[in-house]
């Protein structure tokens, strides 16, 4: 995979756990359910050799250690735990993937410094947003009214910068709309994931129940209204993106 593709694979989960923070709440409270594993594990997090972060340092901790004979068993156990409470976890949530089981470890030492907070979003990292760079503004030439160029003027000057600027502001103008469509269409597909594939709602029946389960913000339901084909292809087309599901991730746990 390359960078390209990794990093809009790392934005798209990051559209999608936000939508996970709006419209399914319930996930982070379960996930809380954890803190006490965490609290077990952490002291032996850190330590020379590794620094267990995310889901693939925690993954790689536990195969270095099971690899050395008649180390530390207990401390191998409690990351076991740990790996496969949040396991378990993302399987019950449909979120058996690196990036949805790194998000929810990052949540574990907030909670655990503030226990007040637990099961609220604690760690978000925003969507990247990557701007295209503007077309470049060339004025055209002209020579100033004065003396060996009279036949030009101030109001012939100012109406042709006028003109090459308004032009170059609609090409600026439809560069971001191009821009623009796909990143505020990312937000609504993301609703519709999660709706879907975490909540497990009907694809028809969706935006009336997040109406009915009080999914509003700011007099707008969360999860917009669409035909049930935009909806499934949306997805689908999500799936793709995101990788879903890891397929090593995939099997039941033993």
């Amino acid at each position: 995979m390359d960078h390209s593709e990794a990093w809009r694979r790392w934005n798209a989960w990051n559209y999608v756990l936000r939508a996970v923070e709006q419209i399914a709440p319930e996930a982070l409270e379960d996930l809380a359910r954890l803190v006490p594993l965490y609290r077990e594990a952490a002291p032996h997090m850190d330590r020379p050799g590794w620094y267990i972060y995310d889901w693939e340092s925690l993954e790689e901790a536990i195969e270095t250690l099971e690899g050395i004979p008649g180390y530390e068993e207990d401390f191998l156990a409690k990351l076991r735990d740990l790996r496969e409470a949040l396991l378990a976890w993302g399987r019950k949530w449909n979120l058996p993937h690196p990036e949805p089981l790194s998000w929810a470890l990052q949540n574990f030492p907030f909670w655990t410094k503030a226990p007040a907070f637990a099961g609220k979003p604690m760690w978000y990292a925003s969507p990247v947003v990557d701007f295209p760079s503007l077309p470049p503004f060339r004025p055209p030439e002209f020579s100033p009214p004065v003396y060996g160029a009279e036949k030009s003027s101030w109001p012939k000057i100012e109406k042709g910068l006028r003109q090459a600027f308004e032009s170059w502001l609609r090409e600026c103008r439809a560069l971001y709309e191009e821009w623009a469509l796909p990143n505020r269409e990312l937000q609504k597909h993301a609703r519709w994931w999660v709706a879907h594939r975490i909540k497990g709602w009907s694809i028809r029946t969706m935006h009336q129940r997040a109406r009915e389960e009080g999914l509003v913000k700011g007099g707008r339901v969360l999860i917009e209204k669409g035909s049930p084909a935009t909806i499934s292809e949306a997805i689908n087309r999500l799936d793709r993106e995101l990788n879903y599901p890891a397929q090593e991730l995939s099997p039941p746990a033993p």
